[in-house]
């Protein structure tokens, strides 16, 4: 991707930092979309969440905000709406009284069936055509390069 750059300017169609965040708007303005079609008002960073206590329930906020890559002050408000909307709980660390860890409800649990089928039809038409060697070495490069600003 070095041809993003000619004469001292930015080729933004040849800029990988542009089709990265066009893909990630697009995928994220359809699962909006879909949701919302299916009568759920779930907004891509809700499901960061979800997904993440299907994945294993009853992490601490901090953990969360962490896997969410979302700030603390970000995640608890994330965390209140769906609270309120009745998807999760808070409930008191056992170990350590001042840590809330983070609950799925049943109904919450019962999204995961309602919810992943819908990003699996996304997914299934972003990468349309594309054959997996390729599909791999997008993920490989793209973490390689998380890897690079990261560390």
């Amino acid at each position: 991707m070095k041809d993003q750059f000619k004469d001292g300017s930015v080729v933004v169609d040849n800029a990988i930092g542009f089709w990265i965040h066009r893909v990630y708007q697009a995928s994220r303005n359809d699962m909006y979309r879909e949701f919302r079609a299916h009568g759920e008002d779930i907004t891509p960073e809700q499901w960061a969440v979800l997904i993440r206590l299907w994945e294993r329930d009853g992490r601490p906020q901090s953990e969360l905000s962490e896997a969410t890559f979302r700030d603390a002050p970000t995640m608890s408000r994330i965390l209140d709406v769906l609270v309120a909307r009745g998807l999760l709980e808070r409930r008191q660390d056992a170990a350590d009284g001042r840590v809330r860890n983070i609950h799925l409800t049943r109904q919450g649990r019962a999204l995961e069936q309602k919810l992943v089928p819908l990003v699996e039809a996304i997914v299934a038409r972003m990468v349309e055509g594309i054959d997996e060697r390729a599909l791999a070495t997008t993920r490989t490069t793209l973490r390689k390069m998380f890897a690079n600003l990261t560390e």
